[in-house]
């Protein structure tokens, strides 16, 4: 709050007997302060009365007191707010606070003169409202970094009998049902997800086809089709068991990528595959296997459940001595279809009823002439 001093004095002229040769030079002099207010007189020579309040000459602290130093040609008077009964009033144009009370000045200690003055003091501290603002900057305080890190599910493939429950498969046959499955445990729930990608199957040394491509997608339809995913850390199918010419193992390698699961999404996404189509082998080669090749490739079992008991790749065929080594047990074989082979049987039970039909037909034929020559000669 800021303090605006005001001082107003008025001066009474009182009346008394005698003369005093003395009188007060100017105004007064007033000081306003924070808890008391203090006046000061000037007076033409040496001043030996004394100052008070009025009406409270008797209080000590309402009085000043005569002065022995004959230089001194002044005098003063500090009051409290809370003694001598000080006027306190309250305005409200202008806003503020008055403080006010009449000083007797006299120059005589003992009595009044007409010489001595009365003044009335008063100090106003003015009120004041004044919006003060400051913009004070308060930022959040950084925030505390409380991680967790979850333990990432446990992952295995399992070659089944038959079904997603059935039995471990150690040892199989060419042509026996499988079931292919992947699954992740977790302690988790509804929190990841997973997908096989990028198998491979080899024979152990070196020689590879790939079964499911970077996104999951199976390449060939005769080998293993698209996987399932009954849940979101299950994945699996069912296929006939393959192997590799003149190989008794096979290796699965197979990579299977965990993410976090959406939030939100109840289940995981899977991937979105075409039915993939039966893979081709290559046409490139060598001169004296090339229709043999031919055959293999434009023969279709898609109308056949027969399954082929060898799947034979381009490089076994042109590795060195695999024709000398196979040609002979090879080329006796015939490999027809269930409709080729009841065709084949009727047309030799045809050709085997025409040749008996012939045979008969000549043996009657040649009986003949001999019995019209018998009965010639009996006559």
């Amino acid at each position: 709050m800021n303090f605006v001093l005001a001082v107003f004095a008025i001066i009474f002229l009182q009346t008394a007997y005698g003369e005093i040769d003395n009188a007060i030079v100017g105004d007064p002099s007033v000081e306003c302060g924070d808890d008391f207010f203090e006046v000061k007189f000037d007076t033409r020579t040496t001043f030996h009365g004394i100052a008070f309040v009025q009406n409270h000459l008797d209080n000590p602290d309402c009085r000043s007191f005569a002065r022995k130093d004959d230089s001194a040609k002044n005098t003063s008077l500090r009051l409290t707010f809370d003694q001598c009964a000080i006027e306190k009033r309250h305005s409200t144009s202008p806003r503020g606070l008055f403080l006010s009370t009449n000083v007797v000045v006299a120059f005589n200690p003992e009595f009044l003169t007409k010489n001595d003055r009365v003044f009335k003091v008063q100090c106003f501290y003015m009120e004041m409202e004044r919006r003060i603002q400051k913009e004070i900057q308060i930022s959040m305080p950084p925030p505390t970094m409380h991680s967790k890190q979850l333990n990432m599910p446990v992952c295995k493939y399992e070659v089944l009998d038959g079904s997603p429950t059935g039995p471990p498969v150690y040892f199989a046959t060419v042509g026996q049902m499988v079931y292919h499955k992947w699954t992740c445990d977790t302690e988790h729930e509804n929190t990841f997800c997973m997908l096989v990608h990028s198998c491979f199957v080899d024979d152990g040394n070196g020689q590879r086809v790939q079964l499911l491509n970077e996104k999951g997608c199976a390449l060939d339809k005769y080998l293993l089709t698209n996987l399932e995913y009954p849940t979101d850390l299950m994945a699996g199918r069912e296929a006939h068991v393959y192997k590799y010419a003149d190989r008794d193992n096979m290796y699965f390698d197979c990579q299977i990528s965990i993410t976090v699961k959406e939030p939100g999404l109840d289940y995981c996404d899977v991937p979105s595959c075409p039915d993939p189509p039966r893979r081709r082998r290559s046409n490139n080669l060598p001169g004296p296997v090339e229709n043999s090749t031919t055959f293999a490739t434009e023969f279709d079992y898609e109308d056949s459940e027969i399954v082929s008991d060898y799947i034979i790749s381009n490089d076994d065929i042109i590795s060195l001595n695999w024709l000398q080594r196979n040609f002979d047990m090879r080329i006796s074989e015939l490999c027809m279809t269930a409709i080729g082979t009841t065709i084949l049987v009727f047309l030799n039970a045809f050709l085997f009823i025409i040749s008996l039909v012939s045979i008969m037909h000549v043996c009657c034929f040649q009986t003949s002439p001999k019995l019209e020559n018998t009965q010639s000669t009996m006559l």
